[in-house]
């Protein structure tokens, strides 16, 4: 199914609700088309955790934080393949603490 990139969005921030992984809040993300396909784009997400969350300590074992990671955004990628037929390739992907994400948003 091929769809505007703004459709895609809000439709993918409404699947977002039910398929976020246990422990994050949110998932925020911007598309971008690769511009080769009408059906494929790049992906930027941050993912939304409590400020008490263990993943933000997860630095000094960085190889269960990319596991965990990984796992996550595998599962986004094909959760938006299977609903909407439309590849994303993961560009970056960021967690971020639910108090240091909305001081952001009021900048």
């Amino acid at each position: 199914m091929k769809m505007s990139e703004d459709k895609l969005t809000k439709l993918i921030k409404k699947m977002i609700n039910v398929i976020k992984p246990n422990g994050v809040l949110d998932i925020e993300f911007r598309l971008v088309p690769l511009g080769i396909r009408d059906d494929e784009f790049y992906m930027e997400t941050t993912y939304i955790v409590p400020d008490d969350s263990p993943l933000l300590n997860m630095g000094k074992s960085p190889r269960s934080f990319n596991d965990i990671r990984m796992g996550w955004n595998n599962e986004l990628k094909k959760s938006i393949k299977n609903y909407f037929n439309t590849n994303v390739i993961i560009s970056s992907t960021s967690v971020s603490s639910e108090s240091y994400h909305n001081k952001e948003k009021e900048k």
